[in-house]
C-alpha cells in the first residue's frame, strides 16, 4: 500500500467514524469527564474572545459548530467552520439557520489540506482535533493560512498518564482507531512551524473530582484540586506531562507551504 493510499484510507475511516459519532451521539457516556475542564475551557474561550473581534476566524474541526457561533457573537467579521464529517457540517448549518447567524459558513474539508489562501485567518481554533491528524501536515497548513500576527489555539488531550491510558484501552469504542493523544514531543515539533509555541497544562489531581459531579460539594472540590494542580505544575514541572489537557497556543508562523 502506498503512503497516499494509506492516508486516503485514514481519512475515510475518520469521516465514517465521526459521521457515526455525530449521528448517534456515541460519546455521551464520557461527558461526565468533561465537567471538570472548567479552567482549561475558560482559558481557551478567553483567548478566542480576545482575538475574535473584527477579524477572520477558522474553527478547525468544528464538529456541530461548537465555537463558531461563539466567535461570531464576539465580533468576528467572518467565521468558517470545517470538519471531515458530513453529518457534523449539516447539523452545524441547520443550527446557524435556526439562530439566524449569517457571518458563519461551514465546509466539509480535510484539515490536512486546507482550501484557503495563504494568510487567510487572524484566529484559528479547535478542540480535540490535532490528535486525529498527521501533525506535520496539520502544523504546516496552519502556519500557511494563519496571518503573521495571528493566533492558533487548541485544547487537546495528552497521552503520558498511565491511568488515563488504561481507561482509553478499556473504552476503545469512545475513540477512532487512528487518533493519538499528543505527546510532549508533538508539542516540541510545533516549533518547526511556529516561532512561539506556548503549552499550558490542566487536569491531573482534579480528575478526582469526577465522582463528586452532581453533589453540592462538586464545585468546591474541583476548585481545590485545580489550585493543587496549578501549584504542582509550577513547583514540579515534570508533572505537566501527566496532565490530561493542554491548551496549545501557536504564534508567529514560519514560512511553510505545499511546494
Amino acid at each position: 500500500m502506498t503512503m497516499v493510499q494509506a492516508a486516503e484510507d485514514r481519512y475515510t475511516r475518520e469521516r465514517e467514524a465521526h459521521n457515526k459519532i455525530f449521528a448517534e451521539h456515541t460519546r455521551a457516556s464520557a461527558e461526565r469527564f468533561y465537567r471538570i475542564i472548567h479552567e482549561s475551557r475558560a482559558l481557551y474561550e478567553g483567548l478566542i474572545r480576545s482575538r475574535s473581534k473584527g477579524g477572520s476566524a477558522l474553527e478547525y474541526g468544528c464538529g456541530m459548530g461548537s465555537h463558531a457561533h461563539f466567535m461570531a457573537s464576539n465580533g468576528a467579521q467572518r467565521v468558517v467552520g470545517i470538519d471531515i464529517s458530513d453529518v457534523a457540517i449539516e447539523k452545524a448549518r441547520v443550527a446557524s439557520r435556526k439562530e439566524g447567524i449569517e457571518n458563519v459558513e461551514y465546509r466539509r474539508m480535510n484539515a490536512e489540506f486546507l482550501e484557503f489562501d495563504d494568510h487567510s485567518f487572524d484566529l484559528i481554533c479547535g478542540t480535540a482535533i490535532l490528535h486525529h491528524l498527521d501533525l506535520a501536515r496539520a502544523y504546516s497548513e496552519l502556519a500557511r493560512v494563519l496571518k503573521p500576527g495571528g493566533l492558533a489555539v487548541f485544547m487537546e488531550p495528552l497521552g503520558h498518564n498511565p491511568l488515563i491510558n488504561m481507561y482509553r484501552r478499556m473504552t476503545p469504542n469512545l475513540r477512532t482507531v487512528d487518533e493519538h493523544p499528543l505527546m510532549m514531543r508533538d508539542i516540541k515539533d510545533a516549533k518547526t512551524f511556529f516561532r512561539r509555541v506556548t503549552p499550558q497544562h490542566f487536569v491531573l489531581q482534579s480528575l478526582a473530582a469526577v465522582p463528586f459531579h452532581g453533589r453540592k460539594s462538586f464545585r468546591k472540590v474541583l476548585h481545590t484540586l485545580e489550585a493543587s494542580d496549578a501549584l504542582m505544575f509550577r513547583c514540579l514541572p515534570f508533572t505537566k506531562r501527566y496532565s490530561w489537557q493542554v491548551i496549545l497556543s501557536l504564534e508567529e508562523p514560519l514560512k511553510h507551504g505545499r511546494g
